[in-house]
């Protein structure tokens, strides 16, 4: 085959192949290139740009590495060409050096010299930290695909603080950071930094509250004061050109926190402004623990993000959706190669943390009026879930919802359902149309609308006696709600029982949010318990240094919300001696046991495929994150199993 060169086109001369003896050439030629066959001609087409290193780079790897073809190219080809190929060779050498990094294949003494470098870093590393840094700090781009709770904050900072203590004019050096991540992750980056560095850093947060003139006057001089740049998701695309300006004048490492939320190819405000900024970077960090929860595609703008002028994936996004539909795809370990050099991955089992203690539910049995009401919208659940097919998947979602209501506390039966997702971030839930609609009789719904005025919810009750034991003994406390309703309701009770908590939810202003996080972890704090919903502060935020006991209150059968939320207390960073404490509650004869026992086994298996798989893909399974048939089948024996023994 034989490449040359017009102003408009790379062209590629088959004359002596049968392109039908290529699988998928066609397909790739158009996602890959948006080029053309011309089976007349025998020419493949492929629209030149102005990035010829990385069309030709696109080229190798389709023709070269893919489909073994050699590549020959005319006079005019090579001389454009041989700065390309050049760069080319040299990338390869640095890829395969940053991959021997990356598996530890270095010596003791090399990793002992970084080691050195970090004299003045306030933090121990621990191994597989150092490892990582060091690997960040040697190829300036790299992901971080570490469990939550392993330190990757640390890891960053540490290759940052490498990176700026090398010489001015060093191709490697910078003296800024950009953190582009949720609002709940702000305090962590800037509490961090002070671990680290003994002192909370000059920073700008850029976010919906903040001033466009403010922050404009910060980033328009010729010398920024701040060394931090924390901006969220949602202001990214807005700010986009106030930030190419500032990279463009300043080192800066650009750090994307829980980077799965640029995923969307193509048309995402977020991806398309985050992959602009990268080209003006200096250094490229991607962080995330879910690389790839929905698909391989997932991956894409990752890559595309760390390195903008090197196509390292290999892949186009539609050859990505189609990447695991067979369990035999060898593609997918070709994937793993492309992009392994460039990734750091710590597992769960690699931390070493302290065991928890996972206590068997505490089951506490329903007033009297919580049981008629609960009896009465189990028999209405039940009846629907038996005639499933003839109900849709939002009458059911909503009946479960209601079913899970009614077990923890009726009141909430009196809201709407049209907020319930609005206090959930993340990849880990699926949205559907929620109705309100409750089918009892009269008289159970007099019951339900005055049923704040009959009795307490027996959890309200249990909780209370246990946060009280837990504050008797000098510790703090951590409930995890699924409801707003719940997560109010329940800080109002414990206030009438004399005890101080505050709230963490999607509804509380990020300025308020960190300062609760603050003053927990005070020794002295005014309050001891913290109330939270799991889908709102699941990620991003760390309490284990001032709390080790979490209560669930209520849970849903969503495992990565589930695991997300067991992290905020037990991450690296514990003590060897601290013990970590894991409490559930249930009422009597109610849906809490099948709930309990399906995220329980979900989770199991859910971290098995992340234990196992280099690259793991949740759509695989994708009953971690939703209710199955196979647990509304369990609701159903479990009502019937319960039947003798309800009032």
């Amino acid at each position: 085959m034989n490449l040359s060169i017009t102003d408009d086109n790379f062209i590629l001369d088959y004359q002596d192949l049968n392109l039908d003896d290529f699988y998928g050439i066609d397909v790739y030629v158009q996602s890959m290139f948006k080029g053309n066959i011309d089976r007349a001609s025998h020419l493949i087409l492929l629209p030149r740009n102005s990035d010829i290193q990385t069309t030709y780079s696109k080229i190798k790897k389709l023709f070269i590495d893919n489909y073994s073809l050699e590549l020959s190219k005319d006079q005019s080809a090579e001389a454009l060409l041989k700065d390309s190929e050049d760069e080319f060779t040299k990338f390869e050498i640095f890829t395969e050096r940053a991959a021997s990094i990356r598996n530890n294949d270095i010596s003791q003494e090399e990793l002992n010299d970084f080691s050195s470098s970090l004299s003045t870093f306030h933090r121990t590393l621990k191994p597989y930290q150092l490892l990582a840094a060091h690997h960040l700090a040697f190829s300036q781009n790299a992901c971080n695909f570490s469990v939550p709770g392993s330190g990757k904050t640390t890891t960053v900072l540490a290759a940052y603080h490498y990176l700026k203590n090398t010489e001015a004019i060093s191709n490697k050096h910078v003296d800024k950071i950009l953190i582009v991540g949720p609002l709940s992750s702000f305090l962590a980056w800037k509490e961090e930094y002070k671990e680290c560095y003994g002192r909370y850093p000059e920073v700008l947060e850029i976010y919906g509250k903040a001033k466009r003139v403010n922050i404009e006057n910060s980033l328009f001089i010729s010398n920024v004061k701040e060394e931090v740049v924390l901006i969220n998701y949602q202001s990214l695309d807005s700010y986009k050109d106030v930030l190419t300006r500032f990279l463009k004048e300043n080192d800066t490492m650009v750090v994307l926190d829980e980077a799965h939320k640029i995923k969307k190819v193509g048309d995402g405000l977020w991806s398309n402004a985050a992959l602009e900024l990268s080209k003006f970077a200096k250094s490229r960090v991607v962080l995330t623990g879910t690389p790839a929860a929905n698909s391989y595609v997932d991956l894409f703008n990752l890559y595309k993000f760390i390195w903008p002028h090197h196509n390292v994936i290999g892949y186009s996004p539609g050859q990505l959706a189609n990447m695991g539909l067979s369990e035999d795809d060898y593609r997918i370990n070709s994937l793993v190669s492309n992009i392994s050099p460039f990734y750091i991955r710590v597992r769960k089992s690699d931390l070493g943390l302290p065991e928890a203690t996972f206590h068997v539910p505490t089951t506490v049995s329903m007033g009297t009026v919580q049981r008629k009401i609960y009896n009465a919208i189990a028999e209405n659940t039940i009846s629907s879930l038996e005639r499933g097919n003839g109900y849709t998947k939002s009458l059911l979602k909503s009946r479960l919802i209601r079913l899970r209501q009614a077990a923890t506390n009726p009141e909430l039966l009196n809201k709407s359902l049209s907020d319930y997702y609005d206090n959930m971030d993340g990849d880990f839930f699926e949205k559907v149309d929620l109705t309100d609609e409750i089918d009892v009789q009269d008289d159970i719904r007099d019951l339900i609308k005055n049923y704040s005025q009959h009795e307490v919810p027996a959890k309200f009750l249990e909780v209370t006696k246990l946060i009280k034991s837990l504050i008797e003994k000098g510790e703090k406390a951590l409930v995890w709600a699924e409801f707003v309703g719940n997560i109010e309701g329940l800080s109002t009770y414990l206030q009438s029982q004399g005890i101080d908590s505050r709230l963490l939810y999607g509804g509380v202003d990020k300025d308020e949010r960190e300062q609760i996080i603050k003053e927990f972890h005070e020794p002295e704090s005014a309050f001891r318990v913290i109330i939270a919903n799991p889908h709102a502060v699941g990620e991003s935020i760390s309490l284990h240094k001032a709390c080790h006991n979490a209560i669930y209150l209520e849970q849903s059968y969503n495992a990565g919300t589930f695991m997300q939320s067991k992290d905020r207390i037990h991450r690296v960073g514990l003590e060897p001696n601290d013990h970590t404490d894991y409490f559930f509650l249930h009422t009597t004869d109610s849906i809490d046991n099948q709930v309990h026992a399906s995220v329980n086994e979900k989770e199991k298996r859910m971290l098995e495929l992340i234990e196992k798989e280099e690259i793991p893909l949740l759509s695989k399974n994708a009953d971690f994150l939703e209710d199955t048939e196979d647990d509304i089948k369990k609701i159903i024996r479990g009502y019937y199993a319960s039947q003798p023994t309800l009032v």
